[in-house]
């Protein structure tokens, strides 16, 4: 699975049943499955995955419990599809195209170093490619969850497009203001997350070379903050950002590594997420409030979590010149 700019969020439901005329407190009512769901389907992607688990509540430690396999997985595989709707041509209603089955498989790899069951986790997936054409059509998708008692379901349309593309042909820092990253709008995207990325080599001893990179995010930002200029959305920065950036990278490097810089350029990556995407996001973010009570999101019917969509544009762009960081001991190699 790539990783992603965006940010998978944890679900947690606590359960507490009160009796009026009673000051005894039942904390455990009789067992209820609860279906946790998380997909984020992406047009660019070969292989599109859904994290289907289950919430649990029981006596004893929650941290000691949550480390047992069959508390938050499902020990079968449940019956899971995607249907696929298109719009027809007044675009108003939709018509269902295709049924995307989903398979199953067991990844080895999750951190043991989490709260919950590790490191064998089961996962859903289709391989089939996820169709976004905005330019002809809208694409609908339903996610589809059998488990026996229950039929869950969740509806996104897809954030993407030909039309989404980043607009810089070049990148300086040379000023106070660097160059502003600009892009044409993503279709049905309602947030959006802008990173650089500054790809460089270490050159410690004749033939001693390791590849290293600078990362830096200028932000999210939800598609109402942004403003269009000339059909375009910009965001500003600093040049002493970057060097910023720079300078704490680079400041454990020891005296005699030479910075090497093949192809002076950086690489603008740009997230688009859908609008359910970024109320989920909105809604289970860092909050300034004191008020306890925390509101709730989902789009899952039937269960809890999100089933939303996302996309990414990346484009390598060309210092417009090398003196841009010489400053900091880099040198171009040609």
């Amino acid at each position: 699975m790539k990783k992603n700019c965006f940010l998978f969020l944890s679900l947690i439901t606590l359960v507490m049943l009160f009796n009026a005329c009673s000051t005894d407190v039942d904390l455990y009512a009789d067992y209820k499955d609860i279906t946790v769901v998380y997909g984020l389907l992406d047009s660019d992607k070969d292989t599109n995955y859904v994290k289907i688990n289950k919430a649990f509540l029981g006596p004893g430690n929650a941290l000691e419990i949550a480390m047992i396999e069959d508390s938050c997985n499902y020990p079968y595989k449940l019956d899971a599809k995607i249907v696929e709707y298109r719009a027809t041509s007044g675009g108003n209603n939709f018509q269902k195209t295709r049924e995307l089955v989903l398979d199953t498989m067991t990844i080895h790899n999750k951190d043991t170093e989490g709260f919950f069951y590790a490191p064998d986790q089961l996962v859903y997936y289709t391989a089939e490619r996820i169709n976004n054409n905005t330019s002809q059509y809208k694409y609908r998708y339903e996610l589809l969850i059998d488990r026996g008692d229950t039929i869950l379901s969740a509806v996104t349309d897809m954030a993407g497009g030909d039309a989404f593309n980043i607009n810089n042909g070049s990148m300086s820092f040379a000023g106070d203001n660097g160059t502003p990253v600009k892009w044409n709008p993503c279709p049905n995207a309602s947030i959006y997350e802008i990173v650089m990325r500054f790809n460089y080599m270490d050159l410690r001893s004749p033939g001693d070379t390791t590849h290293d990179y600078i990362e830096w995010s200028l932000g999210t930002y939800p598609e109402t903050s942004l403003e269009l200029d000339h059909n375009l959305f910009v965001v500003s920065h600093k040049s002493e950002a970057f060097y910023t950036k720079l300078a704490e990278h680079l400041k454990g490097d020891t005296i005699g590594v030479d910075h090497l810089v093949a192809n002076p350029a950086i690489c603008i990556s740009i997230a688009a997420g859908n609008e359910e995407l970024y109320n989920f996001i909105s809604v289970n973010g860092p909050s300034s409030s004191i008020v306890q009570s925390i509101p709730e999101y989902t789009n899952v019917k039937g269960g809890y979590g999100v089933f939303a969509s996302r996309t990414m544009k990346e484009k390598m762009v060309r210092f417009t010149s090398i003196t841009d960081i010489t400053k900091w001991g880099f040198r171009e190699i040609k």
